[in-house]
């Protein structure tokens, strides 16, 4: 049996992020259908991810320091980062992520877990754990390729990226 530590290290570019209410209510795309992202699995057992919306915000100063508070309340609701040590449970398929520094303060500290499956050079993945999103309980499914690789995603609908837990 291969260990899923030697399948996820490496580079994954990020193809798609949907959440999910836990109520059953439409599901939502927060950093717009096209997200710009990079998750990172080193071989040492840390883990870096990013992840923006796929908005063309720039700001009106050059100066990173000084961006209007509109420009700030934007950027900071299309944009997520975090990173921390990662271990892998080969038996379940997840992966759990020990959270040592995040763009959102509230994580850093905590655990989060990750239920994983694969298609070739495709990585789904499915948040376990309910989190609080734009007021609401929501699982996050990430989809993403191995960076380096041709992925054809006509195949993968919109509607199978959520549901490829069943």
């Amino acid at each position: 049996m291969t260990s899923i530590k030697n399948e996820i290290i490496g580079t994954w570019e990020l193809l798609s992020y949907i959440e999910v209410p836990i109520n059953g209510i439409d599901s939502s795309f927060p950093f717009g259908k096209t997200p710009k992202g990079l998750l990172l699995y080193s071989p040492d057992g840390y883990m870096s991810v990013q992840i923006s919306a796929s908005d063309d915000l720039k700001y009106r100063s050059d100066d990173r320091m000084h961006p209007s508070e509109e420009e700030s309340q934007q950027r900071m609701r299309g944009y997520l980062a975090f990173s921390g040590r990662y271990t892998v449970d080969n038996r379940r398929a997840h992966v759990v992520y020990d959270i040592e520094s995040s763009f959102f303060p509230n994580w850093e500290g905590i655990r989060q877990v990750r239920k994983l499956d694969f298609d070739g050079d495709i990585l789904f993945q499915k948040s376990l754990d309910p989190i609080r999103s734009d007021g609401r309980m929501v699982h996050a499914h990430m989809t993403w390729k191995r960076t380096g690789k041709e992925v054809d995603m006509s195949e993968y609908e919109e509607d199978s990226l959520v549901n490829t837990w069943g």
